[in-house]
């Protein structure tokens, strides 16, 4: 569990990145923090592993004080990917993914072999592992990244834009795999995107945020979209382009959005072909 006591951030020169953030993450949750950039969510994540130290309020893992845990021991029992993927150029897939095992005290046997089971278990081929990051495409460099993050078996997993980088066939692919490997690994998961498909897609609860961190709306993907809760977020969400309806053009039933812009083929096989 991931909790947020009123947690708020303002830097020297006055900048207000976070104001009065309260939020509980349950465990074996997939959190979302959706907002545009310079909202405040990156920040909020951040505060979780101490990259950065909120100016008031308390952030808890459990019934841990996160301000009373050692930096380094806390990033280690927390999995980050960010991203670029943050691989390290100078060392070969199977170092990157055994770098926390080795850190903990693995010998490099035991680290290596964790490193492939990660490798295999987010479907990369163990020809990959001598690779470096230079020579993955960005797919595979995302991939390599959540493996490293796993390497420690932690329970918590930060991810920060993960799928932002790469082009949208493959960013649909990696979607759809982190939800495999959420459904059999079930880790606790705060999620930051400012692709409202994508959060409507991975989380179970999903907060909407202004500038600030305000929390404009919190809930299911389908409490959102179904009653947004004011203009704010029905205009971030695409409103407009979500209310669909079916229209028959040469034939063929198509789902057409409130602008008149096709949005897919109706499959109902009740519908003209």
């Amino acid at each position: 569990m991931i909790r947020f006591e009123h947690v708020n951030k303002t830097y020297p020169d006055g900048t207000v990145a976070v104001a009065d953030f309260s939020l509980e993450v349950p465990s074996h949750q997939v959190a979302v923090l959706l907002g545009s950039s310079g909202c405040g969510k990156t920040t909020l994540m951040r505060m979780v592993n101490r990259m950065v130290e909120p100016t008031s309020g308390d952030v808890w893992i459990d019934d841990d004080r996160v301000s009373d845990l050692d930096p380094v021991k806390l990033r280690r029992r927390i999995g980050y990917v960010m991203q670029s993927g943050g691989l390290l150029p100078h060392r070969s897939t199977i170092d990157n993914v055994a770098t926390v095992p080795l850190l903990g005290g693995s010998t490099r046997r035991a680290a290596h072999a964790r490193a492939r089971e990660l490798l295999e278990l987010v479907g990369l081929p163990e020809s990959v592992a001598r690779r470096y990051p230079s020579q993955l495409s960005g797919g595979q460099r995302q991939r390599v990244g959540v493996a490293r993050a796993l390497a420690a078996d932690p329970n918590i997993l930060l991810m920060d834009e993960p799928f932002g980088a790469v082009d949208p066939v493959v960013r649909n692919e990696l979607q759809a795999w982190l939800l495999q490997i959420q459904d059999e690994l079930a880790k606790t998961i705060l999620f930051v995107t400012h692709d409202v498909d994508e959060a409507f897609l991975l989380g179970q609860e999903v907060l909407v945020l202004r500038t600030g961190a305000e929390v404009a709306q919190q809930g299911t993907p389908a409490e959102i979209l179904l009653e947004p809760a004011d203009d704010f977020v029905h205009h971030f969400i695409g409103g407009s382009r979500r209310h669909l309806h079916t229209e028959v053009r040469d034939g063929r039933r198509l789902v057409v959005d409130a602008d008149g812009r096709v949005a897919g083929v109706a499959t109902d096989p009740t519908g003209p072909a």
